[in-house]
């Protein structure tokens, strides 16, 4: 009997099925149990957010940035740090080492460095920051507010946020111009991170009316002085003025200048200044070689087209002055096909096909890209060898900012300044003041292809090019005639015939603004001498000569109407007997003599009015002679309607000035009446008229 039980028992042991389903029964049951003691046990995950978001909190005041060398060194989110890494951003440069732990603590910021450092991150890592502090949502509106001076300088900071903001939950938006803007109305309202341009921020705040700000907790302003340089100033103020005062700000520029300065005042509060090359010997980054070559204006595109073909491997920016220049250099060049990809970009373009250039040239091993200034601030193309600036810079600043397009973050770059034996001294001058290290290079001459022959073979079978190189003729004479310093840029002393040659061009257009300058002298003379003697005058009327005289009209008037309605055929005859260019060439002069105003302090309240003495009279009648010869001159040329400045050339005020002495008429300047409708001179006409008839009345 205890046989049989012990072979039962070992029989019993050895099945292994059997144990091992005892054994599963008793684990799950196990496991099950435990599950159920760690679900009680868990912590939610927002109190799991909040436990780690106080710990960053407290590290935020232990930040020693002597230790700092790479992003993860910061007490920043995995998040954020996640998206860093997948982006390939892990070693900090010295403006983001300075700048990140600043604001993180929630100071305003006003940070200056070389360009090329890397200012983009070093505002952009704070943003992300601080919006998952506070645990921000879609629902909770528009939390940080990034304004640029450009719409590439936008787009490329708005792609760079979605790199590396890309494992965080808030939404972005690109609100810049040139898309429709309902588009963007009907979405801006849900966007956390808003990134813009400062015109298109304006008109969402003017126009939209869902659109508010009222919870934004930070505003950035990159490339502070380029906002200002473009004329934005009025509008960051009123920007600035629709925004909460409770907020952080960062304001990031390459250079600091008054109206940066200004600018800060206004929007920071106790900011902490950041200027990291301040003490450093040289402006631009010293990886950067910077030289430049004097030669002659008819040379300079044959000196661009040899230097292309010396570098076909190479990723070169060319810039210069206008638009115009841009449009028709970039058409010559393809048609001269120096081996070389060339791509355009410039501010008259539509916006998605700047896009395209931008984002094309980015991708391009090999390319040469032709670009007015606004490639100049903030753009980052990446592995560019040369930049070239074939046109002089506006001042040493617009040079460092071109200049920074290469040798970015610590690569190596070269530089090449085209200038006119003119303009040599004054800049080299400027450069040297600004810490700007530039040497002077020889052009050899043997390897110099001359290409104006080829030039005039395109034009003469290209009319439309023809007008391209005339526009690009004239666009570049106006910009060295608009140029502030005049010791730089002297417009009498350009070669103007032979730069007509060099583009191809027979014969160097007519430039209005030129023949104007010539003239201008004599003009001043004697509008001067009709100032000194004079002072400002209101017309000296009373009540019951004003309704007489409007009866006076009344009844002209109607003797006209009768007559052939004579006035609303010329007026057609001026509205429509001009043509596009012309209209285009008359802004230009209008935008010529408003700068020319301003530099000179006129002012249009201040209008002399004619003095009685015999001296004023002269020179007042031989104002109006003097204008009308030269409107004789422009009509001859124009052929514009005979007419209407048939009626110019009269003495329109109607005035015999040797015999009314008891009327007094503040005296427009002549060149202004031509921007006034015909029925205003009628109404000039009858009143001289009228006060004629009065003067013989009384006596």
């Amino acid at each position: 009997m205890g046989k049989a039980a012990d072979s039962r028992d070992a029989g019993a042991r050895l099945d292994p099925v059997q144990s091992f389903n005892r054994w599963k029964k008793k684990h799950s049951h196990k496991q099950s149990k435990k599950k159920q003691l760690r679900k009680q046990l868990k912590k939610p995950e927002w109190q799991v957010e909040r436990e780690t978001i106080s710990r960053l909190l407290q590290s935020y005041g232990k930040i020693n940035v002597n230790e700092i060398t790479r992003f993860s060194d910061f007490p920043l989110s995995k998040k954020t740090l996640k998206g860093l890494q997948e982006a390939q951003y892990r070693l900090v440069t010295e403006i983001q080492k300075q700048t990140i732990g600043l604001a993180l603590q929630g100071k305003d910021v006003l940070g200056a460095a070389k360009t090329g450092s890397g200012k983009t991150l070093a505002f952009l890592v704070p943003v992300l920051e601080a919006l998952y502090r506070l645990q921000w949502t879609s629902t909770d509106g528009l939390g940080v507010l990034i304004i640029s001076p450009t719409r590439e300088l936008a787009y490329q900071t708005f792609e760079v946020l979605r790199k590396v903001g890309k494992n965080h939950d808030f939404s972005a938006g690109l609100i810049i111009g040139g898309k429709d803007l309902k588009h963007e109305a009907e979405r801006i309202n849900n966007i956390n991170i808003l990134v813009c341009t400062p015109g298109r921020l304006l008109q969402h705040m003017d126009e939209t009316i869902c659109f508010h700000a009222t919870n934004l907790q930070m505003l950035v302003l990159d490339e502070a002085d380029r906002i200002l340089d473009m004329g934005f100033a009025d509008t960051m103020n009123a920007i600035i003025e629709n925004l909460p005062k409770k907020r952080q700000t960062l304001l990031f520029s390459a250079t600091q200048t008054k109206s940066v300065k200004d600018l800060a005042r206004l929007s920071l509060k106790n900011p902490e200044y950041v200027w990291v090359h301040e003490k450093a010997k040289y402006s631009t980054p010293a990886t950067l070689e910077q030289n430049y070559i004097v030669c002659e204006l008819q040379q300079k595109i044959s000196v661009l087209y040899s230097f292309l073909r010396s570098h076909l491997k190479k990723k070169s920016i060319v810039f210069f002055s206008s638009c115009k220049e841009v449009q028709y250099l970039y058409r010559v060049f393809c048609r001269l096909r120096p081996g070389i990809s060339i791509l355009a970009l410039h501010g008259r373009q539509q916006q998605m096909r700047r896009m395209e250039v931008y984002n094309e040239f980015v991708r391009k091993r090999a390319a040469v890209l032709f670009a007015t200034d606004i490639a100049a601030r903030g753009l980052d193309f990446p592995a560019v060898n040369w930049v070239l600036q074939f046109d002089c810079p506006e001042d040493a600043n617009t040079y460092i900012h071109r200049a920074g397009r290469t040798a970015r973050y610590k690569e190596d770059g070269e530089a090449l300044l085209i200038l006119l034996p003119s303009e040599e001294k004054g800049m080299v001058q400027q450069l040297l003041q600004k810490k700007v290290p530039v040497k002077e290079i020889k052009i050899n001459p043997e390897k110099l292809i001359d290409v104006q022959k080829k030039l005039e073979s395109f034009l003469a079978q290209d009319q439309d090019l023809k007008e391209r190189a005339q526009r690009c003729f004239v666009s570049y004479i106006r910009s060295v005639y608009l140029m502030k310093d005049k010791e730089i840029f002297d417009v009498n002393k350009l070669p103007i015939p032979e730069y007509a040659l060099s583009l191809g061009l027979a014969v160097a257009p007519r430039v209005r603004f030129l023949q104007k300058m010539q003239k201008q002298p004599a003009k001043e003379l004697v509008v001067s001498q009709d100032n000194k003697g004079s002072e400002p005058r209101a017309p000296s009327l009373t009540n019951d000569e004003v309704e007489e005289f409007r009866a006076y009209f009344n009844e002209k008037m109607s003797i006209l109407q009768k007559g052939g309605k004579r006035t609303e055929g010329t007026e057609f005859g001026l509205a429509n007997g001009i043509s596009a260019e012309e209209e285009e060439e008359k802004e230009d002069e209008e935008e010529i003599e408003e700068k020319l105003r301003k530099a000179k302090g006129y002012h249009p309240d201040s209008v002399p009015s004619i003095d009685e003495s015999p001296k004023n009279k002269e020179a007042f009648l031989q104002f109006l002679t003097r204008d009308g010869e030269e409107e004789e001159e422009e009509e001859e040329e124009d052929g514009l309607d005979a007419d209407f400045f048939t009626v110019k050339r009269h003495n329109v005020f109607g005035l015999d000035l040797k015999e009314n002495k008891a009327l007094q008429v503040s005296v427009l300047p002549v060149e202004g009446l031509l921007l006034v409708p015909i029925s205003f001179y009628v109404a000039l006409l009858l009143l001289g008229n009228y006060g004629k008839a009065r003067t013989r009345r009384n006596l």
